[in-house]
């Protein structure tokens, strides 16, 4: 009966349709979290379709509110936001309306961490000299007396409590969105 029920599960999620189309564009607006502006100006890097004949073309400036902005929180919860767009303009400065509310989430791109990575030199583990640049700020800011500094970074970074991080997003920038399926 387990083995039954897992397999059903199973199928189940394989099955499940992908509900959004994934939305990459560059940022004509710069956006952070902790000062969130109430719009900006996305311009599209592909095509888009949004339904009722609202067609985003390559190159297209999509003008929109941004809500639902959520900081970041324990547990590694990255901040979020929303973003709903009003209207866009086309290649020949036609502006268009965009009458239905459609909202699109922010999709946040993993990005490498390479003020925490690390590399080693040496074949045995007692013979490894590991270089982090991490370490060398850290270290820097140990010996100013900066301890505690140094333990909400370690604690944020590396404990399962940690903060998530805060959106910055700087203009020219690209930026992704998860815009709900055409129906």
């Amino acid at each position: 009966m387990r083995k039954t029920f897992i397999l059903f599960a199973l199928l189940t999620l394989i099955t499940i349709k992908a509900n959004a189309q994934v939305f990459k564009g560059t940022s004509l607006t710069e956006i952070s979290t902790p000062n969130t502006p109430n719009e900006i100006q996305v311009k599209a890097s592909k095509g888009l379709n949004l339904g009722n004949n609202v067609v985003i073309q390559k190159g297209d400036i999509i003008k929109g509110k941004v809500t639902d902005v959520v900081a970041p929180q324990k547990y590694h919860k990255n901040a979020t936001f929303t973003f709903i767009p009003t209207e866009y303009t086309d290649s020949k400065g036609t502006v268009h309306k965009i009458e239905k509310e459609i909202k699109a989430t922010y999709r946040q791109k993993m990005k490498p961490d390479f003020e925490h990575s690390e590399f080693g030199i040496g074949g045995s583990s007692d013979s490894m000299f590991v270089f982090s640049p991490s370490y060398i700020k850290n270290a820097k800011k140990i010996l100013n007396g900066e301890t505690r500094e140094v333990w909400d970074d370690y604690q944020n970074r590396n404990t399962p409590w940690g903060k998530g991080e805060e959106i910055s997003i700087k203009t020219n920038e690209t930026i992704y969105f998860n815009f709900p399926d055409v129906e």
